[in-house]
Protein backbone atom coordinates (compact mmCIF):
# COMPACT_ATOMS: atom_id res chain seq x y z
CA UNK A 1 0.00 0.00 0.00
CA UNK A 2 2.81 2.34 0.62
CA UNK A 3 4.25 1.37 -2.91
CA UNK A 4 1.04 2.74 -3.99
CA UNK A 5 0.76 6.15 -2.27
CA UNK A 6 4.77 6.78 -3.29
CA UNK A 7 4.18 5.71 -7.24
CA UNK A 8 3.46 7.85 -10.89
CA UNK A 9 -0.17 6.65 -11.00
CA UNK A 10 -1.35 7.78 -7.67
CA UNK A 11 0.51 10.83 -7.83
CA UNK A 12 -1.27 11.29 -11.79
CA UNK A 13 -4.41 10.77 -9.90
CA UNK A 14 -4.22 13.32 -7.07
CA UNK A 15 -3.09 15.69 -9.72
CA UNK A 16 -6.04 15.07 -11.69
CA UNK A 17 -8.53 15.54 -8.98
CA UNK A 18 -7.23 18.58 -7.67
CA UNK A 19 -7.11 20.09 -11.09
CA UNK A 20 -11.29 19.38 -10.65
CA UNK A 21 -11.44 20.81 -7.34
CA UNK A 22 -9.27 24.00 -8.32
CA UNK A 23 -12.05 24.22 -11.29
CA UNK A 24 -15.03 23.86 -9.09
CA UNK A 25 -14.05 26.52 -6.65
CA UNK A 26 -12.86 29.00 -9.74
CA UNK A 27 -16.52 28.32 -11.33
CA UNK A 28 -18.44 28.75 -7.96
CA UNK A 29 -16.44 32.24 -7.93
CA UNK A 30 -17.48 33.27 -11.05
CA UNK A 31 -21.12 33.19 -10.59
CA UNK A 32 -21.71 31.13 -13.84
CA UNK A 33 -24.71 29.73 -14.98
CA UNK A 34 -23.51 26.47 -15.51
CA UNK A 35 -22.71 24.02 -12.57
CA UNK A 36 -20.10 24.12 -10.96
CA UNK A 37 -18.94 20.52 -11.98
CA UNK A 38 -19.26 21.11 -15.78
CA UNK A 39 -17.44 24.70 -15.28
CA UNK A 40 -14.80 22.35 -13.79
CA UNK A 41 -14.52 20.13 -16.72
CA UNK A 42 -14.69 23.19 -19.13
CA UNK A 43 -11.40 24.85 -16.78
CA UNK A 44 -9.50 21.80 -16.93
CA UNK A 45 -10.36 20.76 -20.32
CA UNK A 46 -9.74 24.26 -22.01
CA UNK A 47 -6.36 24.13 -22.07
CA UNK A 48 -5.77 20.86 -23.67
CA UNK A 49 -8.40 22.15 -26.35
CA UNK A 50 -6.10 24.86 -26.65
CA UNK A 51 -2.89 22.01 -27.32
CA UNK A 52 -5.50 20.13 -29.21
CA UNK A 53 -6.55 22.76 -31.77
CA UNK A 54 -2.60 23.73 -32.18
CA UNK A 55 -1.34 20.66 -32.50
CA UNK A 56 -4.56 19.87 -35.31
CA UNK A 57 -2.94 22.84 -37.25
CA UNK A 58 0.50 21.88 -37.73
CA UNK A 59 -0.68 18.38 -38.27
CA UNK A 60 -2.32 20.73 -41.26
CA UNK A 61 0.91 22.67 -42.13
CA UNK A 62 2.41 19.39 -42.35
CA UNK A 63 -0.29 17.96 -44.85
CA UNK A 64 -0.17 21.00 -46.91
CA UNK A 65 3.45 20.66 -46.61
CA UNK A 66 3.13 16.54 -48.03
CA UNK A 67 0.63 18.05 -50.93
CA UNK A 68 3.40 20.63 -52.16
CA UNK A 69 6.37 17.11 -51.72
CA UNK A 70 4.24 15.57 -54.15
CA UNK A 71 3.43 18.28 -56.63
CA UNK A 72 7.51 19.26 -56.92
CA UNK A 73 7.86 15.38 -57.56
CA UNK A 74 5.67 15.61 -60.45
CA UNK A 75 7.11 18.68 -61.69
CA UNK A 76 10.69 17.65 -61.71
CA UNK A 77 9.58 13.96 -63.16
CA UNK A 78 7.61 16.32 -65.92
CA UNK A 79 10.71 18.39 -66.22
CA UNK A 80 12.64 15.13 -66.59
CA UNK A 81 10.52 14.40 -69.49
CA UNK A 82 10.88 17.39 -71.22
CA UNK A 83 14.45 16.72 -71.22
CA UNK A 84 14.59 13.81 -72.33
CA UNK A 85 12.33 14.83 -75.64
CA UNK A 86 15.12 17.66 -75.99
CA UNK A 87 17.85 15.11 -76.17
CA UNK A 88 16.15 12.88 -78.24
CA UNK A 89 15.21 15.96 -80.50
CA UNK A 90 19.41 16.67 -80.32
CA UNK A 91 20.32 13.14 -81.29
CA UNK A 92 17.37 13.13 -84.50
CA UNK A 93 19.16 16.75 -85.59
CA UNK A 94 22.52 15.48 -85.33
CA UNK A 95 21.60 11.97 -87.62
CA UNK A 96 19.42 14.17 -89.96
CA UNK A 97 22.52 16.25 -90.27
CA UNK A 98 24.31 13.30 -91.07
CA UNK A 99 22.20 12.25 -93.53
CA UNK A 100 21.85 15.65 -95.44
CA UNK A 101 25.37 15.69 -95.60
CA UNK A 102 25.93 12.03 -97.26
CA UNK A 103 23.10 13.11 -99.71
CA UNK A 104 25.07 15.80 -100.32
CA UNK A 105 28.30 13.58 -101.19
CA UNK A 106 25.89 11.93 -103.25
CA UNK A 107 24.53 14.12 -105.57
CA UNK A 108 27.71 15.23 -106.00
CA UNK A 109 28.78 12.18 -107.59
CA UNK A 110 25.60 11.66 -109.07
CA UNK A 111 26.36 15.47 -111.22
CA UNK A 112 29.46 13.85 -112.13
CA UNK A 113 28.44 10.29 -112.73
CA UNK A 114 24.63 10.29 -114.76
CA UNK A 115 24.85 7.11 -115.70
CA UNK A 116 25.05 5.81 -111.47
CA UNK A 117 22.12 3.96 -110.07
CA UNK A 118 22.13 4.00 -106.44
CA UNK A 119 20.51 2.32 -103.09
CA UNK A 120 21.37 4.57 -99.90
CA UNK A 121 21.91 1.87 -97.15
CA UNK A 122 22.84 2.16 -93.18
CA UNK A 123 25.35 0.19 -91.61
CA UNK A 124 23.95 -1.86 -89.32
CA UNK A 125 26.54 -4.36 -87.75
CA UNK A 126 30.41 -4.14 -87.51
CA UNK A 127 32.34 -6.54 -85.46
CA UNK A 128 35.17 -3.89 -83.80
CA UNK A 129 37.66 -7.50 -83.78
CA UNK A 130 37.57 -8.27 -87.49
CA UNK A 131 40.41 -6.96 -88.87
CA UNK A 132 39.20 -7.14 -92.41
CA UNK A 133 36.88 -4.48 -91.42
CA UNK A 134 33.50 -5.82 -93.10
CA UNK A 135 29.70 -5.40 -92.06
CA UNK A 136 26.02 -5.45 -92.53
CA UNK A 137 23.87 -3.22 -94.70
CA UNK A 138 20.24 -3.21 -93.79
CA UNK A 139 19.49 -3.16 -98.00
CA UNK A 140 19.50 -6.80 -99.98
CA UNK A 141 18.11 -8.50 -102.99
CA UNK A 142 14.87 -7.00 -101.94
CA UNK A 143 16.20 -3.38 -102.53
CA UNK A 144 17.97 -4.50 -105.75
CA UNK A 145 21.06 -5.39 -104.75
CA UNK A 146 23.81 -7.99 -106.34
CA UNK A 147 26.89 -9.61 -105.14
CA UNK A 148 30.09 -7.76 -106.13
CA UNK A 149 28.21 -4.73 -106.19
CA UNK A 150 30.35 -1.71 -105.29
CA UNK A 151 29.95 0.41 -102.08
CA UNK A 152 31.14 3.92 -101.67
CA UNK A 153 31.24 6.83 -99.18
CA UNK A 154 31.22 10.17 -101.25
CA UNK A 155 33.30 9.56 -104.39
CA UNK A 156 35.15 7.14 -102.11
CA UNK A 157 35.21 3.39 -102.86
CA UNK A 158 34.88 1.29 -99.59
CA UNK A 159 33.86 -2.18 -100.42
CA UNK A 160 31.93 -4.72 -102.19
CA UNK A 161 28.78 -6.55 -101.57
CA UNK A 162 29.89 -10.45 -101.18
CA UNK A 163 27.07 -11.96 -99.10
CA UNK A 164 23.20 -11.18 -99.72
CA UNK A 165 20.05 -12.05 -97.79
CA UNK A 166 16.60 -10.75 -98.89
CA UNK A 167 16.73 -7.54 -96.49
CA UNK A 168 20.55 -7.05 -95.91
CA UNK A 169 24.17 -7.76 -96.91
CA UNK A 170 27.37 -8.23 -95.93
CA UNK A 171 30.07 -6.05 -97.68
CA UNK A 172 33.69 -6.71 -97.69
CA UNK A 173 35.90 -3.83 -97.12
CA UNK A 174 39.27 -3.29 -99.01
CA UNK A 175 41.24 -4.54 -96.40
CA UNK A 176 39.13 -7.97 -97.01
CA UNK A 177 41.95 -10.58 -98.39
CA UNK A 178 39.16 -11.52 -101.56
CA UNK A 179 39.32 -7.70 -102.77
CA UNK A 180 41.19 -6.74 -105.50
CA UNK A 181 40.67 -3.28 -107.35
CA UNK A 182 42.31 -2.00 -110.20
CA UNK A 183 43.47 1.00 -110.20
CA UNK A 184 45.52 3.77 -111.88
CA UNK A 185 47.25 6.80 -109.58
CA UNK A 186 45.82 9.72 -111.57
CA UNK A 187 48.87 12.05 -112.07
CA UNK A 188 51.29 9.40 -113.64
CA UNK A 189 48.35 7.76 -114.97
CA UNK A 190 50.09 4.30 -114.52
CA UNK A 191 47.79 1.20 -113.86
CA UNK A 192 48.43 -0.82 -110.47
CA UNK A 193 46.25 -2.91 -108.61
CA UNK A 194 45.17 -2.80 -104.94
CA UNK A 195 45.87 -6.21 -102.00
CA UNK A 196 45.30 -6.52 -98.47
CA UNK A 197 48.51 -7.44 -96.35
CA UNK A 198 48.04 -8.48 -92.95
CA UNK A 199 51.14 -6.96 -91.87
CA UNK A 200 49.65 -3.76 -93.40
CA UNK A 201 46.06 -4.47 -92.75
CA UNK A 202 45.91 -3.43 -88.73
CA UNK A 203 47.13 0.37 -89.58
CA UNK A 204 44.31 0.53 -92.06
CA UNK A 205 46.80 0.63 -95.20
CA UNK A 206 46.69 -1.47 -98.80
CA UNK A 207 49.35 -2.24 -100.73
CA UNK A 208 49.57 -1.00 -104.24
CA UNK A 209 51.03 -3.55 -106.33
CA UNK A 210 51.72 -3.79 -110.45
CA UNK A 211 54.10 -0.62 -110.25
CA UNK A 212 56.88 -0.73 -112.47
CA UNK A 213 60.42 -0.68 -111.03
CA UNK A 214 61.31 3.01 -112.02
CA UNK A 215 57.69 3.75 -111.29
CA UNK A 216 57.20 8.06 -111.23
CA UNK A 217 54.49 7.58 -107.79
CA UNK A 218 55.52 9.23 -105.25
CA UNK A 219 53.91 10.15 -101.94
CA UNK A 220 51.38 11.41 -101.97
CA UNK A 221 49.27 10.52 -105.40
CA UNK A 222 45.85 9.64 -105.41
CA UNK A 223 44.76 6.45 -106.19
CA UNK A 224 41.49 5.49 -108.25
CA UNK A 225 38.93 2.91 -109.48
CA UNK A 226 40.50 2.24 -113.27
CA UNK A 227 37.48 0.67 -114.58
CA UNK A 228 39.09 -1.93 -115.76
CA UNK A 229 37.27 -5.89 -115.95
CA UNK A 230 34.12 -3.69 -114.99
CA UNK A 231 33.50 -4.57 -111.76
CA UNK A 232 33.89 -1.14 -110.27
CA UNK A 233 33.34 2.25 -112.72
CA UNK A 234 36.13 4.52 -113.37
CA UNK A 235 37.31 7.31 -110.59
CA UNK A 236 36.23 6.14 -107.55
CA UNK A 237 38.97 7.34 -105.41
CA UNK A 238 40.55 4.47 -103.53
CA UNK A 239 43.09 6.62 -101.31
CA UNK A 240 46.44 8.45 -101.13
CA UNK A 241 50.09 6.78 -101.67
CA UNK A 242 51.93 7.28 -98.08
CA UNK A 243 55.30 5.43 -99.60
CA UNK A 244 56.82 3.66 -102.42
CA UNK A 245 58.81 0.85 -101.46
CA UNK A 246 60.96 -1.92 -103.29
CA UNK A 247 59.48 -5.61 -103.46
CA UNK A 248 61.99 -8.02 -101.85
CA UNK A 249 60.28 -10.66 -104.00
CA UNK A 250 60.61 -9.61 -107.61
CA UNK A 251 62.02 -6.17 -107.21
CA UNK A 252 59.45 -4.18 -108.19
CA UNK A 253 58.11 -0.91 -106.74
CA UNK A 254 55.01 -1.34 -104.41
CA UNK A 255 53.08 1.32 -103.01
CA UNK A 256 51.64 2.27 -99.22
CA UNK A 257 48.03 3.44 -99.68
CA UNK A 258 45.83 4.61 -96.97
CA UNK A 259 41.98 4.97 -98.27
CA UNK A 260 40.35 8.15 -98.02
CA UNK A 261 37.83 6.98 -95.29
CA UNK A 262 38.31 5.41 -92.46
CA UNK A 263 36.16 2.28 -93.21
CA UNK A 264 35.67 1.58 -89.69
CA UNK A 265 33.79 4.17 -88.40
CA UNK A 266 31.34 4.98 -91.83
CA UNK A 267 28.08 4.81 -91.15
CA UNK A 268 25.63 5.51 -94.36
CA UNK A 269 27.03 4.46 -97.50
CA UNK A 270 25.35 3.87 -101.48
CA UNK A 271 25.36 0.70 -103.43
CA UNK A 272 26.04 1.36 -106.72
CA UNK A 273 23.42 -1.19 -108.06
CA UNK A 274 24.55 -0.05 -112.27
CA UNK A 275 26.72 2.07 -114.03
CA UNK A 276 28.30 2.43 -117.91
CA UNK A 277 30.73 -0.75 -118.53
CA UNK A 278 29.27 -2.74 -115.70
CA UNK A 279 30.41 -6.36 -116.43
CA UNK A 280 27.63 -8.82 -117.26
CA UNK A 281 27.47 -12.06 -115.64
Amino acid sequence: MRNYFSSVKFKISVSILSALLLGIVIAALSGRGTSPLTSALNTVLTPLNTVARTLQSKLGDFSAGFKSSSYYREQIAELQSELDDCRQQLVDREELQHKLSAYEEFLDVKSRHSDFKFTPAAVILRDMLDVNASFTINRGRSDGIAVNDPVIVGTNLVGVVKELDENSAVVYSLFHPDISVSAYEIRTREDCYTESDASRRKDGELLLSGLSRSTPVVAGGMVCTSGIGGLFPRDLVIGTVTEVVNSEENGSAVGIVTPERDIREIVDVFVITDFDGKAVE
